[in-house]
């Protein structure tokens, strides 16, 4: 990736604000570093470990599992393992000592550890010595470089010396299971309950959390007849306590192609936009992006203008598939756009389609759940934004339900469904 290509896509994770739209769970939290696949597997034995730096979500994050993937060696040397969890000064902090048949078997597969439940704080380390009894999955790629080997007895940091595997391109698949209070909504109020363009219905908020680490609230919109979610809001909040106002103008959002359209699909606004790029950068949707007739996909975000035309699409490690000539031009004036399109787009004309989801809200106070709209081939040129709009709509006469999540910064959803109902006529 070269200079200027960097600069741009520094400046995009700078300015947007991607929105979560994963699935609301227990309050158990699952830190990691790997992506879930696991390309070779690896034995230590020699009285090293397998260690992972990981970092708490919030302060006093309560570590209570590890979860492992890995498998028995058939000649296994030793039948024990140790789990350690090291604070940053390598201080041991918490200790579980096993035998390696109780979880792992002859096939790969994810063990889940319970170790003594202890506070953590910043970095932390957990450290698998498991004596030459357990293969630990290794995912092979662009690594962060906190997968480590390690040492007890004195608790060490060891010189990495594998010659078959870089530092730079290995993670240990292991992973650190926490909890911490989760955030609340303590009411949620409609407090206009008809909706349309000229005359918004208004629902009000208000969210706490006992740990003092609220991140955000989402207001969803939901036909009480389909219970399709037609809306999405989110709002950036801190700190303990806040009070929202959300507005829904009684529409939803269709995003259209030469092909086709999906309608309803969920594009929140992106909050803390400067006003020199809002016009460009108005809306985000997540979707999935099929690349090269489908063989790879990833999930992503379209970004959409206030004209409605398609402005970007970022996956979630940050990588730009795709950014219009208006974006270039704000961030990087002096790049040639078709070069830039050469080089850089991975989002190609006729190769590439984008699938964007929809969700819906069971009756009651059940899980959220999502599917999919059909793929939208890619089948006009970049030059012209692929000829993909988002178009606001209006609703569908009916009875629609506010529900609102609420997320801290541990990475804790709580969700509430209203009593009230908002009309549209």
């Amino acid at each position: 990736m070269g200079i200027k290509m960097t600069k741009i896509w520094m400046w995009l994770l700078a300015v947007l604000a991607f929105v979560s739209q994963s699935a609301f769970c227990e309050n158990l939290v699952t830190l990691s570093l790997d992506d879930g696949t696991a390309e070779n597997g690896f034995r230590m034995g020699d009285g090293m470990g397998h260690s992972v730096i990981f970092e708490a979500p919030s302060e006093d994050w309560t570590l209570s599992k590890i979860s492992v993937f890995g498998k028995l060696e058939p000649e296994r040397t030793s039948e024990i393992f140790v789990l350690e969890i090291w604070d940053e000064d390598l201080n041991a902090i918490s200790k579980v000592t096993d035998r390696a048949d109780s979880f792992f078997g002859d096939e790969f597969g994810w063990s889940l550890v319970d170790v003594p439940d202890v506070q953590v704080s910043g970095r932390f380390l957990v450290s698998l010595y498991e004596f030459g009894g357990i293969y630990v999955g290794t995912d092979i790629g662009p690594a962060t470089g906190r997968s480590l080997l390690s040492a007890r007895n004195p608790n060490r940091i060891l010189e990495w010396n594998l010659e078959m595997y870089q530092k730079n391109e290995t993670e240990w698949m292991i992973r650190a299971v926490g909890f911490s209070p989760p955030p609340e909504v303590a009411s949620l109020k409609v407090l206009s309950e008809v909706a349309s363009p000229e005359s918004p219905a208004t629902v009000e908020v208000e969210v706490r959390d006992p740990d003092q680490n609220l991140k955000s609230v989402t207001l969803y919109m939901a036909d009480n007849d389909s219970r399709e979610l037609v809306w999405s809001e989110v709002r950036d909040i801190e700190g303990g306590e806040a009070t929202v106002q959300f507005s829904w103008p009684g529409t939803f959002y269709q995003v259209s192609a030469t092909e086709g359209s999906a309608s309803p699909v969920l594009a929140s606004k992106i909050v803390n936009m400067s006003e020199k790029f809002r016009p460009l950068l108005a809306r985000s949707s997540p979707c999935v992006l099929l690349l090269d007739y489908g063989k790879s996909q990833v999930s992503a975000y379209a970004y959409f203008g206030d004209d409605g035309k398609l402005n970007g699409l970022i996956d979630l490690s940050g990588q730009v598939h795709y950014v219009s000539r208006e974006v270039l031009n704000a961030t990087a004036p002096e790049v040639d756009y078709m070069e830039f399109l050469s080089k850089n787009v991975t989002a190609i004309k006729d190769e590439t389609a984008v699938v964007f989801y929809k969700m819906a809200a069971p009756s009651g106070s059940g899980t959220l759940s999502s599917s999919y709209h059909q793929p939208m081939a890619l089948s006009r040129s970049p030059l012209f934004n692929y000829r993909i709009e988002l178009e606001e709509m209006e609703a569908k006469a009916g009875d629609y339900a506010p529900i609102v999540v609420v997320e801290d910064r541990a990475y804790n959803t709580f969700q509430m469904s209203g009593s009230g109902e908002v009309i549209v006529i």
